[in-house]
């Protein structure tokens, strides 16, 4: 399991200095390592804290046009109201044919009154 070759097995203070000069190294790579990324989250929770006060302010903003929408809607409802009474209103008037028949009818009847009542009063 060992891959150093043989004359480095057993017990020799002098390989055993070695490579703990080598781990020393290391772990100061390791550190310096850590303290760059620890620098890097710092930065990134600074981002992430102005990016959520963003995130505030356009929900506030989303907050507000939805306000401004829901009066749109009570505007469009309204005016949805209004068109129908219009529409009710001109479903109450009278058609043109409507109208042409109560004239012809009226100059009909008045037509036969007065032929009826110039053939009585006749000498």
């Amino acid at each position: 399991m060992n891959d150093l070759p043989d004359e480095n097995k057993g017990f020799d203070g002098r390989m055993l200095e070695q490579r703990v000069a080598r781990l020393e190294e290391d772990m100061k790579d390791v550190k310096s390592i850590l303290r760059d990324i620890q620098g890097k989250i710092g930065s990134i929770e600074v981002l992430l804290a102005k990016m959520e006060g963003r995130f505030g302010v356009i929900e506030g903003k989303f907050q507000g046009l939805d306000g401004k929408f829901q009066g749109l809607e009570g505007r469009f409802q309204g005016i949805e109201g209004r068109l129908q009474e219009i529409e009710y209103r001109f479903a109450s008037l009278p058609t043109t044919w409507t109208l042409l028949t109560i004239t012809f009818t009226t100059w009909a009847i008045g037509s036969g009154i007065l032929i009826f009542a110039l053939h009585i009063l006749r000498p």
